[in-house]
């Protein structure tokens, strides 16, 4: 496992551990960025939210990484995690005909993904 891999482990823990018990599945608040890093308006976040209502959401975390690093090359991976988890979680939150296990399930095979697909953007 690389040091990245295992930092990011460690952030979805971290991150899901936040989230309240099964029986109330709610979205965290997302914490307010760093001056000068991943300065995305409201309306940008809802776009990206939007984006991953659709299905395809593997291709869509590729895009969206790709987009964030464009616009924002001294972006930490950590930072991209926290923005695009906050911007998926909302989506998900919004799909009917899921229990609450379901959507902590789909919330963190997404940061699974995002974990995988960033870590090996580092080999």
């Amino acid at each position: 496992m690389t040091r990245v891999s295992a930092l990011l482990g460690t952030l979805v823990i971290v991150f899901l551990c936040g989230l309240p018990p099964a029986h109330a599945f709610e979205c965290p608040q997302p914490a307010m960025p760093s001056p000068g890093v991943l300065q995305e308006t409201a309306q940008e976040q809802q776009a990206l939210t939007q984006m991953f209502a659709g299905g395809n959401i593997e291709n869509k975390i590729g895009v969206a990484v790709a987009d964030l690093q464009r616009k924002y090359p001294a972006a930490s991976d950590t930072e991209l995690v926290n923005y695009m988890i906050g911007a998926y979680c909302p989506a998900v939150a919004q799909m009917p005909g899921l229990s609450d296990q379901q959507r902590t399930a789909r919330v963190e095979h997404f940061a699974a993904t995002l974990f995988e697909l960033l870590s090996e953007q580092k080999l």
